[in-house]
């Protein structure tokens, strides 16, 4: 018998992929479900074993290397004395009947806690100027939603049966010479009954749609940013509340801006005479061209601040600012003029802009 083909997974599935098929068979093949039923039975012994040996990691390792298989006892459970109550530690070498059977049998779990629904998460790219303005994305959720026939309880309306190994008490009594031991039913979890699954979900109380919804991206978002959608993630398990869906965000590079938090810097050139004289100069912003002023004396690497011109605040309590840095450029002269003339401008302003330089560095020696 080949365990992995017992329960219908690959042999590279996870332990998630093999704890959901063996609940899936285990709702159908449970013999208090079948009552009666012998090969019910049987299958329902082999792939309980399966699910033994596949979710222990050590046994598996074994297993799929040929070798043979130790046999496990199961963890002795804890009892109640008539009028006093005890328990035993032991250590747990594999799932116990509370953590297989969780959510599976309706009644298995009286007493079980609604719980939450998975967030979702999906990436979406917007260009820069998007990211700067807002923008509208129209995504396809793939998720969890509660079974519209069980409204999430993975539960039929029609009457409980009685569960057939503690014959409805939700109590397992044995005797050891005068002294009886009691202990509750673990097929019903000790309510007395089980519930049908619901034939829709299969007692999942989920079922997997799809849908499209429009998401509104705001102004200003950056690189990783997540837009968060509260409740429409995956419904929650027995009527716990749902989970979220999260957008998040990448933004395509710019040719000319760069981002730093809500600011923004942009490098323009200017000539060397509009550098030395100063000038009007025409300068990009995300709202369109501007003209600035720069001074006279302008030097490469100096900036200029435009405030209120960078990125919009998602919040909407302003935006930040737009820095242009001054990148002069120098021509390359080739013809005598243009030569006569730079060396008429050095003999008109002479000096070494090094000299500061070096004379600091004479006397850190």
């Amino acid at each position: 018998m080949d365990l992995y083909e017992a329960l219908g997974v690959r042999r590279s599935a996870r332990l998630a992929e093999i704890r959901r098929a063996y609940q899936r068979l285990a709702r159908q093949l449970h013999p208090a479900l079948n009552p009666g039923d012998p090969e019910a039975a049987e299958r329902y012994r082999i792939v309980t074993q399966a699910f033994e040996v596949l979710s222990d990691p050590d046994a598996r390792a074994r297993y799929d290397r040929g070798e043979p298989l130790r046999a496990v006892e199961p963890a002795p459970p804890a009892v109640g004395f008539e009028g006093f109550d005890f328990s035993v530690k032991v250590k747990r070498t594999r799932a116990g009947f509370k953590e297989i059977f969780d959510g599976l049998l309706p009644g298995a779990g009286a007493g079980r806690q609604p719980e939450p629904g998975e967030d979702l998460e999906q990436r979406t790219r917007l260009s820069f100027d998007e990211s700067l303005k807002g923008a509208r994305r129209r995504v396809q959720l793939v998720r969890h939603d509660p079974c519209a026939v069980c409204g999430g309880s993975g539960e039929t309306t029609s009457a409980p049966m009685s569960c057939g190994r503690c014959q409805g008490t939700g109590q397992l009594r044995a005797a050891r010479g005068h002294m009886v031991f009691t202990r509750s039913c673990p097929d019903c979890g000790g309510a007395g009954r089980l519930s049908r699954p619901c034939p829709r979900c299969q007692g999942e109380g989920r079922l997997i749609q799809g849908e499209w919804i429009d998401v509104e991206i705001p102004a200003g978002v950056g690189e990783g940013s997540r837009v968060r959608l509260a409740g429409c993630g995956n419904a929650g398990r027995r009527g716990g509340r749902p989970g979220d869906f999260v957008l998040v965000v990448e933004i395509e590079p710019h040719p000319l801006f760069r981002r730093q938090g809500e600011d923004l810097f942009c490098e323009v050139p200017v000539t060397l005479v509009e550098a030395a004289l100063g000038a009007h100069i025409r300068v990009p912003t995300p709202d369109g061209e501007m003209t600035i002023e720069i001074p006279a004396g302008t030097q490469t690497g100096q900036r200029f601040r435009l405030r209120k011109r960078g990125v919009p605040r998602p919040e909407g309590t302003g935006r930040g600012d737009l820095y242009v840095e001054v990148k002069v450029g120098i021509p390359a002269i080739t013809d005598a003029s243009g030569r006569a003339l730079l060396v008429e401008l050095a003999r008109l302003h002479p000096g070494d802009p090094r000299a500061a330089l070096l004379e600091r560095a004479r006397n850190k020696e």
